[in-house]
């Protein structure tokens, strides 16, 4: 799958990314949270939620799960929806920004 992604904004422990994936337009929040589908609330505006847009929810538990959690979500994504990655800890942020071919590093999230 052909992906590429910029950074739109950051937030407290997270970004927003662009995404391109095989020509699919979507947006990805990608932040170190714990895997509970209520804290996207606090990162994802409502506006995201207008317009019949979808948000699939992801938890990434460790760095090795990040590329097929990553793939997974895109494989199952329509236009324009969005997806948010709720990363257990640094290293399985770090790659799940590799996994969209987005490039960062822990300061990042500061």
């Amino acid at each position: 799958m052909k992906i590429e992604s910029h950074a739109v904004r950051g937030f407290d422990h997270g970004i927003v990314l662009d995404v391109v994936a095989d020509n699919l337009p979507l947006r990805a929040y990608v932040a170190v949270s714990a895997p509970d589908p209520e804290a996207v609330a606090a990162f994802v505006p409502p506006e995201q939620f207008e317009g019949g847009a979808n948000l699939h929810v992801a938890a990434v538990a460790a760095a090795a799960d990040a590329a097929a959690t990553v793939e997974e979500v895109l494989f199952n994504m329509d236009p324009y929806d969005a997806a948010a990655f709720l990363c257990a800890d640094s290293d399985s942020w770090l790659a799940t920004l590799a996994a969209l071919e987005y490039e960062s590093d822990p300061s990042s999230l500061e």
